[in-house]
């Protein structure tokens, strides 16, 4: 009897016989269903014997309760399987295609899920703790969409990522039930990221969602702005030294013929008129000339936007 002829993307050949009239064996053809009462109970004997289970075909497989932990499913087509209370802890399911899968109650602790499609997942209650996701947590629709983008197909790209927006809004909902506020966080941002990428390149509402991103990672990492403001705070003061401040009818502004130590001391003076602007302290001691009211003007409106996006992304972490 022939050998089945699926290599994996391991290289590791199926050991299993081909079926009759095909070239691929039971668990690899695509075409022999796989909903039997008995399916479970063979594949729990694979895994406990450590068996490869790559690239099976399982789809609709009823494996509900069933003890697959550390199982090798990695490129499996587990779609519209049904793993409710499955005890999968340590699962590997890299690549896997778990289009509209059951993991209601699931135990996926430590399950490897890197690459895997998790469209339409139902995530209820499933414990996803240390679960691996791969580098920097994205997920392989948002990886595909990128690919596309790269190739200039934009309505592939645009249908990714609105697949990508809506597995990392399930898993955020999943981990803040949980109570997992740093997870869901991470995937927020990742939501917030794709569903940017959706909108239009030169768009108000694509800018201002960057903006926001680069001040504060969408609100999980409320900190970057104080960054950002400090960054503000020292240009705009060596800009006062350009055009000049005015403080008791005398301006200082940096002069060609003037030593560096008392260009230092306009840019201390110019830095502190800067701080009170961005705060919009506003002590009056020290006034904007020329050009410098233009850009005072615009640093403190900029300043209190600042300082109120600060306090509600700090609050916005904390509360979760």
């Amino acid at each position: 009897m022939a050998q089945c002829e699926y290599v994996g993307p391991s290289e590791r050949r199926c050991p299993e016989a081909a079926q009759e009239g095909s070239a691929l064996c039971f668990w690899h053809d695509r075409h022999t269903t796989k909903d039997g009462e008995d399916i479970k109970q063979q594949l729990e004997q694979k895994a406990r014997k450590r068996e490869s289970m790559e690239g099976y075909e399982l789809s609709f497989a009823r494996l509900e309760n069933a003890y697959l932990m550390e199982a090798d499913f990695s490129y499996a087509n587990l779609t519209r399987a049904n793993l409710a209370s499955g005890h999968l802890f340590g699962i590997n399911l890299k690549g896997a295609r778990l289009f509209k899968i059951n993991f209601e109650r699931a135990n996926l602790k430590e399950a490897v899920l890197d690459g895997a499609d998790l469209l339409g997942a139902n995530l209820d209650n499933a414990d996803m703790e240390r679960v691996n996701w791969g580098a920097n947590r994205k997920i392989r629709n948002h990886r595909e969409a990128e690919d596309l983008e790269a190739h200039g197909d934009s309505t592939g790209t645009r249908a990714k990522y609105l697949e990508a927006e809506e597995i990392y809004r399930s898993l955020r909902r999943s981990y803040e039930a949980a109570g997992t506020s740093d997870l869901a966080g991470e995937f927020f941002y990742q939501e917030m990221v794709v569903k940017r990428k959706q909108m239009p390149l030169f768009s108000f509402n694509r800018f201002w969602s960057k903006l926001v991103d680069i001040l504060c990672a969408y609100g999980e990492i409320p900190y970057r702005i104080i960054g950002s403001s400090i960054g503000y705070i020292a240009l705009n003061a060596f800009i006062f030294c350009l055009f000049g401040i005015e403080h008791k009818d005398q301006i200082y502004a940096f002069h060609l013929n003037a030593s560096l130590l008392e260009d230092l001391r306009i840019f201390g003076y110019a830095l502190y008129y800067s701080v009170v602007t961005f705060t919009t302290l506003g002590y009056g001691d020290f006034e904007p000339v020329g050009w410098s009211r233009l850009f005072a003007a615009v640093e403190a409106f900029n300043g209190a936007f600042m300082i109120a996006l600060f306090i509600l992304a700090f609050i916005k972490k904390m509360t979760r």
